[in-house]
């Protein structure tokens, strides 16, 4: 199946905020709730709004469940961003590198690139290995 564009970015930008994207996949309608929402669920203001979505969610024929990245896969993305995109003689790179080998990888690298030249090829960077993530998923459940 052919997903159009709009739809996998839009899932790439829900996962990166954290959220689990139900995708319907004979109307390309999407939905989502916040990650580990079933561990919320029952517990909080959420209540109904999780209800609501997974009693709709649950009315599709045909769906698929889209999960944040685990933290591993995060990382591996900041890796290859380091790898990919900072040029071999650039300062930047070591500093990243060593940045993300010590406690607190991820706060490290988001301060670093935060006051950096790379700001927006980081964001561009993430969404594109987002992308790419999302259309592996919905190619590999396109066949189930």
């Amino acid at each position: 199946m052919d997903y159009p564009q709009e739809v996998i970015s839009n899932i790439a930008q829900e996962i990166d905020m954290g959220m689990i994207c139900y995708l319907n996949t004979d109307t390309m309608e999407l939905d989502s709730v916040l990650g580990n929402s079933y561990d919320a669920y029952g517990s909080g203001d959420y209540d109904d709004m999780y209800k609501q979505v997974y009693d709709k969610v649950n009315t599709w024929e045909h769906s698929i469940c889209i999960e944040p990245l685990q933290s591993w896969e995060s990382f591996k993305i900041m890796e290859r961003f380091i790898q990919e995109v900072i040029p071999e003689n650039n300062v930047l790179k070591d500093t990243l590198d060593k940045a993300i080998s010590r406690r607190h990888p991820f706060r490290n690298f988001k301060f670093l690139i935060e006051g950096s030249s790379y700001r927006q090829d980081w964001f561009d960077f993430k969404q594109q290995q987002l992308e790419m993530h999302i259309r592996n998923l919905l190619e590999a459940n396109s066949g189930e």
